[in-house]
């Protein structure tokens, strides 16, 4: 259903959990995300690439769209709460709740080094969405990364102690980092008529970002040390986004085109900095203050249903990384001249759900079915002549519960990252998603018999 604006028909059996107790499920979901969630940071191992910028940009919208490709600027669904476009909360049926891990293995490759084997886990997102009017107007609090900082790196070298006796000493460079910034969205939509909505998300940033550099040698002439840099970030940038129903297409088929435009964001930050050797702790320094201006971001998509089977959806992201201005040193950012490049993604997906919304259709038939591909380019890399560019394909199942309004969908994400040329790192990566998607009626009285 893509933004007709027509009346919703409930099944009996929607209409039962429309006197179900609001919360039981959703509190236990809760508390299963805080124990994953804790469990997961704690498997730290990502990509090198997460060392440059502000870290490793991250998306997720919502569990269908990051199935099929990521995208869904004009993606709705009366099942789903869709973030890409604020303007998509109009569509709202159910109270929702979703949320979702994401467990990555990386295999990093470099010329005249052997393949690394990395681990990660860390929280994809997570969504409440309601209708303040059933599709018409909706609102929405959402909770996910915007960048993340997750690397480690060792080094074994020799440092020659003594010149004169050609005598030399082990030494173990570690280089490691950790945060990243995380985006906090205050979103609502509203269906003006049965062919256009608009939307306005309020979005807080905010997070740390942490460095480690340290030095061990094997041996006593030496002292062991380790700089510690970490970054404290936070600002507010606004969406704005708006969905279109193109007329005159025959019965059953539909074709929305959705806009967003982020305007440009000021984070405000400190960074401190400590020396940690085998005597203590000290602070090198003052704490710096500074600011960062994020670029502009717009995003367009088309989706089209050429029947209630299929969804198909094509989208692209611009982000102006190149007007990017930091106060801060970062990892590939020259502050005398931004080295930063123009962010482009595109993706385009499908999802085939045989039973088309038919409530008593065999449990085979209601399972949904997506998949997607996508490309990325980095807004940085570590040479300046190469750029970083991503490519992978999607899948996912969408199986649902025994309540209805509620889905537990599995996704999938297979991709490259980078090349092995100049020096760099060719990062293969595999990438599997958990997501809770749990919808009831809430606030709502059952006609007296």
């Amino acid at each position: 259903m893509y933004g007709t604006g027509r009346k919703t028909v409930l099944s009996p059996r929607d209409k039962a959990v429309r006197t179900g107790k609001p919360g039981i499920l959703l509190f236990a979901c809760l508390f299963l995300f805080q124990g994953l969630s804790a469990q997961a940071q704690s498997l730290n191992d990502g990509s090198i690439y997460s060392r440059f910028g502000i870290g490793e940009r991250q998306l997720f919208n919502s569990s269908k769209a990051q199935a099929m490709g990521g995208g869904g600027y004009a993606l709705s669904s009366t099942i789903y709460a869709n973030f890409a476009n604020p303007a998509s909360l109009s569509d709202q049926f159910y109270t929702r709740f979703a949320g979702g891990l994401t467990y990555e293995t990386i295999s990093a490759s470099a010329d005249g080094f052997e393949t690394g084997r990395l681990a990660s886990g860390s929280l994809s997102g997570i969504q409440i969405a309601l209708p303040l009017k059933v599709n018409r107007t909706g609102i929405g609090i959402s909770f996910s990364p915007y960048t993340r900082v997750s690397y480690r790196v060792v080094g074994n070298s020799e440092l020659t102690s003594d010149p004169e006796n050609a005598t030399s000493t082990p030494l173990v460079t570690r280089f490691n980092g950790n945060g990243g910034l995380y985006k906090l969205s205050i979103a609502a939509g509203h269906r003006l008529n049965s062919r256009f909505s608009f939307g306005l998300s309020t979005d807080l940033l905010f997070g740390i970002l942490e460095e480690t550099q340290g030095a061990t040698f094997n041996s006593t002439q030496f002292v062991d040390r380790t700089v510690e840099s970490s970054t404290r970030l936070n600002g507010i940038a606004a969406t704005f986004g708006a969905r279109w129903l193109v007329p005159g297409l025959k019965n059953g088929r539909s074709l929305v085109v959705g806009a967003t435009a982020t305007i440009p964001a000021s984070l405000s930050g400190e960074r401190a900095l400590a020396l940690t050797t085998a005597v203590g702790r000290d602070t090198l320094g003052t704490t710096t203050k500074g600011d960062m201006d994020l670029p502009l971001s717009v995003g367009v998509g088309f989706a089209f249903q050429p029947n209630p089977r299929w969804s198909l959806i094509a989208d692209v992201t611009y982000e102006g990384w190149s007007s990017f201005k930091s106060d801060f040193s970062l990892p590939g950012y020259d502050s005398s001249g931004s080295t930063f490049d123009d962010r482009i993604r595109i993706s385009a997906g499908a999802e085939y759900w045989p039973a088309a919304g038919r409530n008593f259709a065999t449990y085979g038939s209601r399972i949904a079915y997506r998949f997607g591909v996508y490309s990325d380019k980095s807004y940085v890399s570590p040479v300046t002549s190469e750029s970083i560019n991503s490519v992978g394909m999607t899948t996912g199942l969408s199986l649902p519960s025994l309540i209805p309004g509620t889905t537990i969908d599995f996704n999938f994400d297979v991709g490259r990252r980078g090349t092995t040329s100049n020096g760099l790192v060719r990062d293969r990566y595999v990438r599997f998603g958990l997501n809770i998607n749990f919808g009831e009626r809430w606030f709502d009285r059952l006609p007296r018999s």
